[in-house]
Formats: C-alpha cells, sequence, structure tokens
C-alpha cells in the first residue's frame, strides 16, 4: 500500500507490524535518508546495534539473491526485533523482494531505501500492491509545504527572518531535505542564534551564508522555457549544465515537453477546452503543473508548436553533427525559444 501524505509521520513513529517491509523512495535523497533514519529509531533504541541491524547494498543482493529472505528470518540472540536496511534498492531487486513478500511471516523490519521511482518502476508497484509492504514517496519540498517547513526550521534554531528574508530563503532551499537543514543550521552558527538565544534576521544576514539548493531539475527547464521566463531558464542551465547534464539531453527533455503541448493543442483545436484536454493528457500532469501547462497553451498554438518541435530536432542534429560547441547550441535553442514564448499570447 501506498502511505497517504498526512499520515507519514504518524507510521514514521509508529510503524505497523504488519506491514514489515518498507519503501521509502523519492528525488529528495536527503528526505529519504531522514525518513529511514526515523523508521529505524522507532525500532531501535541503537541504530547502531550490530546484533540487531543489518546494513546491505543492492549490490550484495543482485550478487546473492537469497540474501535479503536469509536476512529478514535470522533471529537476534540478544532478543528484540532486527531491522535489515537496503540502500539503493531499485527494479533489479524486484525479484529478491517477491520473494521476500511471499514469506508467511517477517519478523524483522525491512527498509528498502531507494531514489526516484516512477509509476512504471516493478519495485514500486510491488510493494505498492503488498499487502504486508507500504510504500512512502519523498519528494521535494515546495511552495506552501516548503514555507512550513523553513518557518518550523527557522523557529527550532531560534531565527526570526523579515518577510523579504523569509521569501529569499523559500526560493533559494528545498532542493534537499538535509541540505535545507544544514544550510539553515549554518544560517543560526553565522547569526549566533539559538532557540534560548533567538535573533531577528535580514536579507543582508542570508544572502553570503545560505547557497542555492533549490530544487532545479529537466522538469523546471522545460517549463520555464515555455513560459518565457528567461532568468528561471539561464538559472537552470547553469545548474543542470554544472553538474553535468549533457546538452543533448536537455534538448531532448524540452523537446518531449513541447511534443506533448502539441497534442494538447490538437485536442483543443478539434474543441476541447483547456481543462479537459489537460485531463485527458497521459501520463497524468502533476497538480502542481497543472497552471504552467495552462499558461503554457495561451501562449502557444499548435503552428508555433510545430515550429518548436523542428528549431530543436535541429539543434539536437547540430549538437551531434556540426562540432560546434553544443553547450552553446543548447542555450541559443533553448533562449529562442523562451524568447517566443514571452510573444504576445495567442490564445484567448
Amino acid at each position: 500500500m501506498k502511505i497517504p501524505p498526512g499520515q507519514i509521520e504518524r507510521f514514521l513513529r509508529s510503524p505497523d507490524a504488519k506491514t514489515p517491509v518498507v519503501l521509502i523512495y523519492g528525488p529528495d535523497e536527503g528526505l529519504v535518508r531522514e525518513r529511514s533514519a526515523a523508521l529505524v529509531k522507532a525500532v531501535l533504541e541503537d541504530p547502531n546495534d550490530p546484533f540487531r541491524m543489518s546494513d546491505l547494498s543492492a549490490d550484495q543482493i543482485k550478487g546473492d539473491p537469497a540474501m535479503l529472505v536469509d536476512e529478514a528470518r535470522a533471529l537476534c540472540l540478544m532478543g528484540g526485533r532486527r531491522v535489515v536496511r537496503v540502500r539503493q534498492a531499485g527494479d533489479s531487486l524486484r525479484v529478491a523482494c517477491k520473494a521476500l513478500l511471499e514469506l508467511k511471516a517477517i519478523d524483522a523490519l525491512i527498509v528498502l531505501e531507494s531514489s526516484d521511482l516512477g509509476r512504471s518502476s516493478s519495485l514500486r508497484k510491488l510493494v505498492e500492491q503488498a499487502p504486508n509492504a507500504a510504500a512512502v514517496p519523498c519528494y521535494r519540498d515546495e511552495g506552501r509545504d516548503l514555507g512550513n517547513l523553513i518557518d518550523r526550521l527557522l523557529k527550532e534554531r531560534g531565527i526570526r527572518p523579515d518577510s523579504e528574508t523569509r521569501t529569499y530563503l523559500i526560493e533559494h532551499l528545498g532542493g534537499d531535505r538535509a541540505v535545507t537543514r544544514a544550510e539553515l543550521d549554518k544560517l543560526a552558527l553565522f547569526v549566533d542564534a539559538s532557540p534560548e538565544t533567538p535573533k531577528t534576521i535580514g536579507i543582508g544576514d542570508v544572502t553570503d551564508v545560505v547557497g542555492d539548493s533549490a530544487a532545479i531539475g529537466l522538469d523546471d527547464l522545460a517549463h520555464a522555457t515555455t513560459l518565457g521566463d528567461i532568468k528561471a531558464v539561464d538559472r537552470c542551465l547553469n545548474r543542470l549544465l554544472g553538474e553535468g547534464q549533457a546538452p543533448v539531453r536537455l534538448i531532448r527533455t524540452l523537446l518531449n515537453h513541447v511534443t506533448r503541448l502539441y497534442r494538447l493543442a490538437l485536442l483543443i483545436d478539434r474543441g476541447e477546452t483547456v481543462d479537459r484536454a489537460i485531463g485527458q493528457a497521459r501520463p497524468p500532469i502533476h497538480f502542481r503543473r497543472k497552471q504552467d501547462v495552462k499558461t503554457a497553451l495561451r501562449r502557444w498554438d499548435r503552428l508555433r508548436l510545430r515550429g518548436a518541435q523542428a528549431k530543436l530536432l535541429s539543434a539536437e542534429m547540430a549538437c551531434k553533427t556540426s562540432g560546434q560547441p553544443d553547450r552553446l547550441l543548447c542555450r541559443e535553442a533553448l533562449f529562442s525559444l523562451c524568447r517566443s514564448a514571452a510573444l504576445p499570447q495567442r490564445r484567448a
């Protein structure tokens, strides 16, 4: 089963013995580690207890598929429930996990840690459909959730920001829960704040201390481009290229996004409303992105989207064959589309 967002914290504090296998996954690696640690702590007073704690890697299990079942069956000679934590779990462990879930009884708590797993993930499907397992998603903190998180963490550290400073922190944090905590710890140390000695701070206290760890990914780049937000596009490009993302992959991501918009534009031209067209999208559009897609569909009609597809295909081919710097070609293509998106809106 999948644990609903509103029940996750309660589940982590008191995991149900009827669901001894828990998959914790998502794009926020810091939150995955944080929730995994909280789950382990609910069972073990000392997570370093060698008799009750077993750490495994995905590679170990792939080399010996029976290892996971053996560890789940093992008993602690000193008494107490054991915990088996598997790091970097993925679809390659589906067979081993299926054998685990078929056991009549599992006394140990099995914690599977993974990165982001899409809906098509065989491991995620296996866990969500099993009656004795639970899946806990870990998405990046955004919007109101990010604001509430930062408010809570600032209060815990005795930091009182003015409105401008709070806005700055929300804009520059959220990419990873562990990084967000570390940045606010660093800020508290810099301004010498604590719950016992709270401090009121301004924008000047944070600009040189807090790094830019906002969640920037391929999806952000695609939406920023079709919305005509050139500052966001430049920021996304700098981050993604700096992390080693291939320019061709960025172009291909945007091409997929534009193609999806084109299909929706076809539905609108056939008489569907924007809302009904978006509702028919497959895979479904995430609720956080629906407004961005609506805005993009007002800026881009079917013919302009066809032109954007041709431009991106040409840029991809140039990256592969022209011998010119692929980063430069990527920037030129995306900035050109971004400027096109900023033109007067075409749809009412």
